[in-house]
């Protein structure tokens, strides 16, 4: 949701450049789940993105001369920058839009803005300079439809309009298209490629422009549009090889196809709570839990492979397995990492004005697994408005095969053997009835139950050979009775230290004062004291 303040202003503003162009995207993944570092090649056609932690793609733009290397997002309409810039121009009223997980507020200024080898004067932008920017990014440059900018509501003219439309309405010779490839490093140390072209596509992903075209389902509410399309029906395979079934929760759905939202700004998907299950709960050691920062969220071994496909228009598009079993977080148990199922449960049945407006946000973790055009059509803000409708096209890059040998090569050391229950406790499940595990016994426990068993019966058989003993009244070994039998030397003397192995079934390491064990045995081991 955004929200603003904003009064009226206009200003008359060009545009030069007249040449499709590319931004190719590079990145570093670092220590901040938030962090985002970008470089750019300024050469009038080429800049470069950036990722850091798989978090956000970053690009460079130029205002009045100043360099800023900000986020690219889908889901949001306009830009602002965190820090003044030299010579920009006041409009004289003030502009605030809110995000999922910030907030970017201050006065909306105007610039020359230097973008993708286009130049345009007197771009408006917000200037915020307490605005919640991520690590390493300066800003932001929205890329979703007009109708949802806030600084264009308070412009009250085309002079306010967002940059692409902007660039597009000024530029006929220039398909009114952007195409985003988003992508990952087979090193985790070098960059992380990407590409954002306008108003052309990769020549190896040329195929694209004959792929289905998925109109953009359009909304009623002001400030609600994004570049959304359906869904094929039930068009989820999961890791069973079976269909998901999904009903749709949009307010006066023609079809019970679900609404989906493709957002460059989310790392981790947003999908019913129901479809997150279908993925992961099934998966052995996989949890339900409450993750400080997350929120609710499938937690599961990092070696554990899960494979799923998306349809659309009947083309199947399967999902890396290093998407879905996600490790960009630092989730340890027992010294062991574990990882986040990328597709995080999240309801979207809450209504805004009335109204549900979509039943999921695809990002990041699915958008590697496609190359996507969005062509403006007629949502472009232009003094001509189009006829064409706007529409996405969508282009499957991930080999399922190769994807899943892929896996295997990077997560091949496997992780740790806690247990479903070991895993909510340790990161805090809000409560037993959010916490449902479907994991299974690990082998190690089942060793400690079978050995605690066999200790037991030959305690027994001490005991009983004691007893014996004392009724016989052979209080003393002699050469003719002489029977060395399980005598109490066989057990580890009361006063005697436990070994730590003992204390870890009882309590995880690092357990809080108030903290609930999450394993205790209902037997005695043989280093438990005995009266």
């Amino acid at each position: 949701m955004k929200s603003w303040f904003l009064l009226p202003f206009s200003l008359l503003a060009a545009v030069s450049g007249g040449h499709a162009t590319h931004l190719q995207l590079s990145g570093r993944a670092g220590p901040s789940s938030a962090g985002l570092q970008r470089r750019s090649a300024m050469t009038g056609t080429i800049a470069q993105l950036g990722d850091s932690q798989n978090i956000e793609y970053l690009t460079n733009v130029t205002l009045n001369g100043t360099p800023f290397s900000i986020m690219i997002d889908t889901g949001s309409s306009d830009l602002w920058v965190s820090s003044p810039v030299p010579g920009a121009v006041p409009q004289n009223y003030q502009g605030s839009v809110s995000y999922a997980s910030g907030q970017a507020q201050g006065d909306v200024m105007s610039a020359t803005m230097e973008f993708a080898g286009f130049s345009i004067e007197s771009q408006f932008f917000i200037e915020a300079p307490t605005a919640n920017a991520a690590a390493g990014a300066a800003g932001l440059i929205g890329l979703g439809p007009s109708s949802g900018s806030n600084v264009r509501f308070g412009g009250g003219s085309a002079a306010a309009d967002p940059p692409l439309d902007r660039i597009f309405a000024s530029n006929n010779s220039i398909p009114p298209y952007i195409a985003i490839l988003l992508q990952r490093s087979e090193d985790p140390e070098e960059p992380y490629p990407g590409d954002l072209s306008i108003g052309e596509v990769l020549t190896q992903y040329q195929d694209i422009l004959n792929a289905p075209r998925h109109e953009v389902t359009t909304v009623s509410l002001s400030g609600g549009q994004h570049w959304q399309t359906l869904l094929d029906e039930n068009g989820i395979i999961g890791p069973n090889g079976k269909p998901i079934s999904i009903k749709t929760q949009v307010t006066d759905a023609q079809t019970n196809n679900a609404t989906v939202v493709f957002d460059t700004g989310f790392t981790l998907p947003q999908v019913p709570s129901y479809v997150a299950e279908a993925l992961y709960g099934d998966i052995p050691g996989s949890v339900l839990t409450n993750v400080s920062g997350l929120g609710e969220i499938w937690v599961l071994p990092c070696d554990q492979e899960v494979n799923a496909t998306f349809l659309f228009g009947g083309v199947e598009f399967p999902i890396h397995p290093l998407d879905l079993n996600f490790d960009g977080f630092s989730l340890e148990v027992q010294g062991e990492a574990y990882c986040v199922g990328a597709f995080q449960p999240f309801s979207f049945d809450i209504e805004e004005d009335g109204q549900v407006l979509f039943d999921m946000i695809l990002g990041m973790a699915f958008l590697r697994n496609a190359y996507m055009l969005i062509d403006f059509g007629d949502l472009i803000n232009a003094a001509t408005p189009t006829s064409n409708t706007a529409y996405i096209q969508l282009l499957p890059i991930t080999n399922a095969t190769e994807a899943a040998q892929d896996f295997a090569n990077v997560r091949k050391s496997g992780t740790g053997d806690a247990t479903g229950d070991e895993l909510a406790s340790l990161f805090h499940s809000s409560s037993p009835s959010t916490s449902r595990s479907k994991s299974k016994l690990a082998p190690w426990i089942i060793g400690v139950i079978v050995g605690g068993v066999v200790l037991l019966i030959l305690l027994a058989l001490c005991v009983y050979c004691c007893c014996c003993r004392r009724r016989t009244k052979a209080t003393a070994a002699t050469p003719g009775n002489a029977w060395s039998g399980y005598g109490a030397q066989s057990y580890r003397p009361i006063n005697e230290p436990s070994p730590q192995a003992a204390y870890d079934m009882h309590m995880a390491p690092g357990a809080t004062p108030g903290y609930t064990p999450a394993y205790v045995p209902e037997y005695k081991t043989a280093w438990d004291a005995r009266y």
